[in-house]
């Protein structure tokens, strides 16, 4: 016989504000990546992060289990119910791909991306528009997920996990920095693996891992074919790692200089948030630069 149980958040961050604060004025950015389900709550009139939760489960090989994952995590969480006046859905999804807005047009979104991955089942495609790098970000993710949460949010606003990251990168002085800086997110898994030199976006991509030193393989390869070296690139890491981990042990061994990234920049965030390595939840409050 089944075993039933109620699902808990591996990070749960909130105050007394959130209790007094009408939501129904409030913006909710959600994060659906693998095996993660994060949520944040933003008040936009102060700009303000109200609350963050976060679950954690097995990735599964087929995605039907992980939408039952995410129908017990809304079993479980009562203020995933509320009127919020805004909700923003992303995705961290493998599949995507960078096209020059130039040469983008809507109808053949699906070509773009199969160039370079291969067409899953029951897979829905996307695009965002980020007319600052003058790109659209193309982007798969499952179909039956999507519907879900569309449903339960009443939401059509979705973006790609990599969109917001690269709007937030865009904040970081050292884009400028001619020697390239690398920017590293780093899930279960996966890794998002960008590169800047002199203010210009090189590469973004997004590449697996068992262990640190396939991530430094990836950085140091990545640079040396763009005429880079890692001795002098600046690397900046984020995700939900701390100096103790093996990730960061492999990584520091080759790359001198490995720093964290910091969270965006222009908003307000709770003392309970401020406790948190800011690198830990950088890609869900980036989030925020999309609204």
């Amino acid at each position: 016989m089944p075993v039933a149980y109620t699902i808990q958040p591996t990070y749960a961050i909130d105050d007394a504000t959130l209790l007094e604060t009408d939501l129904t004025i409030c913006t909710l950015l959600v994060l659906i990546g693998s095996g993660t389900f994060s949520y944040a709550v933003l008040a936009p009139n102060t700009r303000k992060f109200l609350a963050l939760k976060s679950y954690s489960y097995q990735p599964k090989t087929l995605a039907v289990a992980d939408l039952e994952m995410i129908e017990q995590i809304f079993d479980a969480d009562k203020l995933l119910f509320t009127a919020f006046k805004e909700v923003l859905l992303a995705f961290d999804s493998p599949d995507n791909t960078l096209v020059p807005e130039p040469l983008f047009a809507g109808q053949l979104k699906k070509d773009y991306l199969h160039t370079a991955h291969l067409e899953r089942m029951q897979e829905a495609v996307l695009s965002d528009s980020l007319p600052d790098l003058g790109m659209v970000n193309v982007y798969a993710t499952d179909k039956d997920i999507l519907g879900f949460l569309r449903k339960e949010f009443s939401s059509d606003r979705v973006v790609h996990a990599h969109s917001a990251l690269l709007k937030s990168y865009k904040q970081d002085r050292d884009i400028m920095f001619s020697d390239g800086v690398v920017f590293i997110e780093v899930q279960q898994q996966q890794f998002a693996l960008t590169i800047y030199a002199a203010g210009k976006l090189l590469l973004q991509q997004q590449l697996p891992y068992r262990s640190g030193l396939d991530i430094v393989y990836y950085i140091v390869n990545s640079l040396r074919q763009l005429e880079l070296t890692e001795l002098q690139a600046k690397i900046k890491l984020g995700g939900a790692l701390t100096k103790d981990s093996q990730v960061y042990q492999e990584l520091n061994r080759f790359l001198p200089r490995l720093d964290w990234v910091s969270k965006p920049e222009g908003f307000l965030y709770i003392g309970k948030m401020n406790e948190v390595p800011a690198h830990h939840f950088h890609n869900l409050y980036a989030l925020a630069l999309c609204v």
